[in-house]
């Protein structure tokens, strides 16, 4: 609704996706996504990135 593209759309439900399950699961959402992007290297491997969802 508030996107520019309709991928900006998809990423931006994928990230409130994410943001809701910190909140389901009793995550500080802000604490979460901080760790994640501080983590994020060009060689994390995609299990690694699972390892790191809420």
């Amino acid at each position: 609704m508030l996107s520019k593209s309709d991928s900006g759309t998809v990423d931006n439900a994928i990230i409130y996706s994410l943001i809701e399950s910190c909140e389901i699961v009793g995550v500080n959402s802000l604490q979460w996504l901080t760790h994640v992007l501080q983590s994020l290297h060009d060689d994390t491997t995609a299990e690694q990135i699972t390892q790191m969802l809420p």
